[in-house]
């Protein structure tokens, strides 16, 4: 049994198109934390969808313990006055309905929602790799393709207030259609689904999700099609990371999500993609996410308090 200390709690909820996760931090500390499948929701109506996730978060309240504020990190396009996730591509079981205000009147507490992408780099800057940070780029390489930049610590945002969708860039000529309707886009081509599902294709018989940095640093030292695949990747990355570093001048990328654990993989990959002619270097540090799968939901928790 769990049982809260002194002081109350803040939950935060990161909401991608394959997982939910859902923290309880007391202070900077969790104190505990569950993950489900998003598609778990889809077995209820639209309306009765913020209840379940009340339902969860009461679930996972320890003895004693009392929520201060809810905060939420959402893949895709946000309506943040509007507390409405606009994003049917990726994340149709909770786009297109009230979520905010339904929360905010069941739970009697603040809430706050914003892009995923934003709740990461929070999370980074507050708590992870990126304290410190004057001018932080996060990039988030999970379903698709996150992507958040943090001036001193605040999000920077479109003259209408909205999260710029940084992930849908042109990056080459590819046939594929994204969602968003470019060809060849950042988020088809960078995102942790494209290198799984290549990677599925040279090998069928290994889930993905099961296997370390070791077993895969295996399998490229002794299969050249596999090295291949995430010399590729890391292009592709990289192609993203020249044109956002070179707008944005950040003083340290950081690299989330599911593929960011297999960064050793690609990174030589990527730097040469940064490579430019004397005059146009890129020499901004890149460095992995040290909250890991934790960043959207930590950073999500402190969205009611910035």
């Amino acid at each position: 049994m769990i049982v809260a200390g002194e002081g109350g709690l803040r939950a935060g909820i990161d909401i991608g198109g394959t997982g939910l996760r859902l923290v309880l931090l007391q202070a900077s500390r969790e104190v505990a934390a569950v993950t489900l499948p998003t598609a778990t929701f889809e077995r209820y109506a639209a309306a009765d969808r913020p209840a379940q996730l009340v339902r969860q978060i009461r679930q996972l309240l320890p003895v004693g313990g009392h929520l201060l504020s809810l905060g939420i990190g959402a893949s895709g396009p946000v309506d943040v006055a509007r507390g409405v996730i606009e994003n049917p591509g990726t994340l149709p079981v909770f786009s297109g309905f009230a979520l905010v205000a339904p929360l905010r009147e069941q739970l009697q507490i603040p809430v706050a929602i914003d892009n995923d992408a934003v709740a990461a780099a929070l999370g980074e800057f507050h708590l992870g790799a990126g304290v410190g940070s004057r001018r932080m780029l996060a990039v988030t390489l999970g379903t698709g393709v996150g992507v958040a930049l943090l001036v001193d610590g605040q999000p920077w945002r479109a003259i209408d207030g909205s999260h710029p969708e940084g992930g849908h860039i042109p990056v080459s000529d590819d046939p594929v259609q994204c969602y968003c309707g470019l060809h060849g886009c950042w988020e088809t081509l960078a995102s942790r689904g494209w290198l799984q599902t290549q990677l599925a294709k040279l090998l069928p018989d290994v889930a993905y999700e099961r296997q370390d940095l070791a077993f895969f640093q295996a399998r490229v030292a002794e299969d050249g099609r596999v090295r291949e695949l995430f010399e590729r990747y890391g292009r592709q990355v990289g192609r993203g990371l020249n044109s956002l570093a070179m707008l944005y001048g950040p003083d340290l990328i950081v690299l989330g999500g599911s593929a960011a654990r297999l960064y050793p993989l690609y990174e030589h990959s990527v730097l040469r993609s940064l490579q430019r002619s004397a005059g146009f270097e890129l020499s901004v540090p890149i460095v992995a996410s040290s909250l890991g799968d934790a960043a959207g939901a930590f950073g999500a928790a402190l969205l009611p308090t910035l």
